[in-house]
């Protein structure tokens, strides 16, 4: 603990540890006398009594330890505080103020920023001078093969020039400017070199350019005369095939007529033997079958053939109207015995009663003749009364 000014309370840590030592060792033994202790269950009294008392001298030796640790520990902590205000003032005392850490760096730092961007200056109008040099080297026809620019014309006698990145930018101005002009001196060869060649290259082409003109006038008038020649070839061809077209055409016409007026004539002949057209399959049909399946043919019979159809036609036609009229008569028969079937059952089904009334029913269903004499209609008057007033109900 500080005092009023703020001198330090007197710390006598070995004092502390052996009393830390002692309370192990109270502890240690309180725990081996309370570590056998025992309840055997709810009735057991005695041994919770104990176990109670044990918990009772423990807990207030914890609960005891934090206000005694408080106590112990603030003088050491008000000694690290101290300590730590005074190195804090120390340090400000360096930094701060002139003649300070601080207002020193801040005066090293303008310099070093100057020095920085002189060097930084320095360095990149080196770097624009070696691009500056390897542009111009470009420009003049120098050509970089990954390790090395270069000019050279083997061809036209004109030896290799090259050098490296490292020397471009190592050598004097000096230097510089005599390869330069050495390589301005190749270029300007190679130039007068290409310009030669292509002013040759141009004379070749203009010269080909007006042979083939000349070559493909020439052909345009042997072509235009081959034209005009196929064109009135062409129009005689035309004109002879136009005419054969005519006599095909009334040929075509004439022969159409006569298939036309067979067709007429045989179609007549079928539907007379009671064989229907069918438009929608093309074909001739009898009782719903197709018996010519495709009616365009009945032209292309021979007439000798034809009539053998018709014969034939006539023997399928009168099987068919057989097949049908007796199909028909059995469909009639059976109706008629279903009919008579279904009565007899009706009927049997009846009483005397019901067979009473269906049968006065019919009887009075049947309209009674005009007789002429008095006696007759009287009979017939007395008949209907009778059959009424004994009618079941």
């Amino acid at each position: 603990m500080t005092t009023a000014n703020n001198e330090l309370a007197t710390i006598d840590q070995k004092k502390d540890l052996a009393h830390l030592n002692e309370l192990v060792a109270e502890i240690t033994s309180l725990k081996e006398g309370y570590k056998d202790l025992i309840i055997e269950g709810p009735d057991d009294k005695d041994g919770y009594e104990r176990v109670r008392a044990a918990i009772a001298v423990l807990r207030p030796k914890r609960t005891g330890l934090e206000a005694e640790r408080k106590s112990v520990v603030k003088p050491y902590n008000d000694t690290v505080k101290l300590i730590n205000g005074e190195y804090e003032k120390i340090t400000t005392l360096i930094q701060e103020g002139p003649g300070g850490e601080l207002e020193l760096k801040e005066k090293k730092e303008a310099v070093d920023e100057i020095l920085e961007r002189e060097k930084e200056e320095k360095r990149l109008a080196e770097e624009k001078k070696i691009n500056d040099r390897i542009n111009e080297l470009i420009a003049k026809g120098m050509v970089f093969d990954g390790n090395f620019y270069s000019i050279s014309a083997p061809d036209l006698g004109i030896s290799e020039t090259s050098i490296g990145v490292v020397d471009i930018r190592t050598m004097s101005d000096d230097l510089y400017k005599n390869f330069l002009q050495m390589v301005i001196d190749k270029s300007g060869k190679i130039e007068a070199y290409k310009a030669e060649k292509e002013r040759l290259l141009q004379k070749e082409k203009e010269e080909k350019e007006a042979a083939d003109k000349k070559e493909r006038d020439e052909f345009a008038a042997k072509k235009k005369l081959l034209d005009e020649q196929e064109a009135a070839l062409k129009k005689q061809q035309d004109e002879i095939a136009a005419q054969q077209k005519r006599i095909d055409d009334a040929n075509k016409e004439v022969e159409q007529n006569r298939i036309n007026g067979i067709i007429r004539h045989r179609s007549a002949i079928l539907t007379s033997m009671g064989l229907e057209y069918n438009d929608n399959a093309g074909s001739y049909d009898y009782l719903g079958d197709a018996i010519i399946s495709n009616a365009a043919t009945i032209a292309e019979y021979e007439d000798a053939e034809w009539l053998n159809l018709i014969e034939v036609l006539k023997g399928t036609i009168k099987q068919k109207k057989e097949e049908a009229e007796a199909f028909l008569a059995k469909q009639k028969q059976d109706e008629k015995d279903r009919i008579e079937r279904e009565e007899k059952e009706r009927q049997a089904g009846l009483s005397d009663q019901q067979r009473m009334k269906e049968y006065t029913s019919a009887l009075l269903g049947i309209q009674v003749p005009e007789f002429k004499t008095k006696k007759w209609k009287t009979v017939a008057g007395s008949i209907r009364d009778f059959i009424k007033d004994n009618s079941p109900a």
